[in-house]
């Protein structure tokens, strides 16, 4: 008796792949590359930039809240704990923040693209939420060898850090997609997420110790999902620790966040592009 193929050696299984990748792969690594030519091209560092820009604003918080107001926490409370502390919480808002911003005028900027039946709207928020992530990963690769230069030798938690910032993607993604179709339909959603997001800049512990929240308050500052980020990232760089804990209230935050935002553009893109 012939023993049947599994599902990826199927024809079918082949056409459906080929499929999805001419629809959602290929363009979305298209756009990736044009945006990343747009971007850094035209400059004189060129993709330089990408590193350089990280280092340059964690110096300059550093500077200002660690040499001139004096902040010191984190590992022995010292200059360089600082850096640590604050950079595993910055990077990350950074990156959550630029997404955001660029995901809301993503259909805006490319509405030309949208006029081709062929072409997936889902990717063009979806480029700016992988875009504004580089930031975030070549400074975590520094805050990594910063870390081990200070004397907080990488341990075996480290390896979990890939899967934090893939969990932080697909959060990012999720409201990628929502703030890009809102856009569309409240002019002041601009307006709106910049308070948005200052708010969450300062409901983060990035320039505070969460030890320093309130008791009464903790709650509060535990329903941002963006604390679980920070805090599975400061576990496996910082404190070598397992990442679990923050894990568990992470991934639920990214899944749900994901799928509401992709289901809610998909039932109003088409709504959408009549008032593009």
């Amino acid at each position: 008796m012939e023993i049947p193929r599994s599902l990826f050696e199927s024809p079918d299984a082949h056409h459906r792949l080929s499929v999805l990748f001419r629809r959602y792969w290929y363009p979305l690594w298209s756009m990736l590359r044009r945006d990343f030519k747009i971007r850094y091209a035209p400059t004189f560092l060129g993709v330089g930039w990408a590193a350089l820009q990280p280092l340059l604003l964690l110096l300059l918080y550093t500077f200002v809240f660690s040499g001139i107001l004096n902040v010191k926490f984190g590992p022995e409370a010292s200059t360089f704990g600082f850096v640590l502390y604050f950079g595993c919480g910055f990077f990350p808002y950074h990156a959550l923040s630029d997404a955001i911003r660029q995901g809301s005028t993503s259909l805006t900027d490319n509405r030309g693209l949208l006029d081709k039946v062929i072409f997936p709207a889902e990717v063009l928020p979806a480029v700016s939420v992988l875009t504004a992530g580089v930031t975030e990963i070549i400074g975590l690769v520094l805050l990594v060898v910063f870390a081990s230069f200070v004397g907080i030798h990488p341990s075996a938690w480290l390896f979990f850090l890939p899967v934090i910032v893939l969990l932080r993607i697909v959060l990012s993604l999720g409201l990628g997609w929502l703030v890009s179709v809102l856009n569309v339909f409240v002019n002041d959603l601009g307006q709106i997420l910049g308070l948005l997001l200052l708010t969450l800049m300062f409901m983060t512990p990035i320039f505070y110790p969460v030890e320093a929240v309130p008791e009464g308050m903790i709650w509060l500052v535990k329903l941002n999902p963006l604390y679980y980020v920070v805090t599975a990232y400061r576990a496996v760089i910082l404190h070598t620790q397992n990442p679990l804990p923050a894990l568990l209230g992470l991934i639920p935050w990214a899944i749900i966040m994901s799928a509401f935002g992709l289901w809610f553009f998909r039932r109003t893109i088409e709504r959408a592009k009549d008032f593009l």
